[in-house]
């Protein structure tokens, strides 16, 4: 269930069924210098690669890296108790079943602050998400701000995405777009993203991009920007 993407980078990938509709889903491990596994937005299934994550390493970190990507939490918390939860501000109250030990903001804790940054993309408090950035793979992590969904075998999801302006594209869905009250804020935070060059954008759904992630995202943003 395991990818590896890099080094010292893998991905647990699923497809997630919500209201009729299969969107794929992906979870990323970033093994740190001192040997640490962060877990990022852990799959409703993580019991599934539970296995093939320990033997990467110990898990130090499990982060919820936005308002919605929150399914995982209970299970992954469960599976790796020595680990601390991180969430957006405001999760505590979605998950009250969940204790969550530190809250993600746009400073990088210090357990991961050596080799990965983050960005708080503001003004869309409905989702409240936190963009990523390994350092040693040149790698972005974003999770429902930009889609990147190509193909879909399943009708359905290709007539939803194409509906939601989602569709054999990266970029924002319309749906993230009505969630941007403040769109300066949104800029300011994809103008950070792009500063970082990133090479490879890993999305919670969708293709990972491989290269030229940095051309991207300006292509993706070019109207807010």
């Amino acid at each position: 269930m395991l990818r590896q993407l890099d080094q010292a980078l893998w991905a647990a990938e699923d497809t997630l069924k919500l209201a009729g509709i299969r969107f794929p889903v992906r979870s990323p491990v970033v093994r740190l210098g001192d040997g640490g596994l962060v877990v990022f937005s852990p799959l409703p299934g993580v019991e599934q690669a539970a296995d093939e994550i320990r033997a990467l390493g110990e898990v130090r970190a499990i982060v919820a890296p936005n308002l919605m990507h929150h399914l995982g939490l209970a299970p992954a918390a469960r599976l790796f108790p020595g680990a601390r939860v991180y969430g957006p501000r405001g999760l505590e109250k979605k998950r009250p079943d969940v204790a969550i030990t530190g809250a993600l903001d746009g400073a990088p804790d210090p357990l991961w602050s050596a080799e990965i940054d983050q960005v708080a993309v503001g003004g869309m408090p409905k989702l409240d998400e936190v963009a990523f950035f390994h350092r040693p793979s040149k790698t972005l992590f974003l999770w429902d701000l930009c889609f990147h969904i190509t193909q879909s075998e399943h009708l359905p999801t290709r007539l939803f995405m194409r509906l939601n302006g989602a569709y054999g594209r990266f970029g924002p869905s319309r749906v993230a777009r009505s969630m941007m009250r403040d769109r300066a804020a949104v800029g300011a935070a994809v103008k950070q993203m792009i500063a970082w060059a990133p090479e490879r954008i890993v999305v919670a759904h969708g293709d990972v991009i491989e290269r030229g992630g940095q051309a991207a995202l300006q292509g993706a943003f070019e109207r807010m920007l």
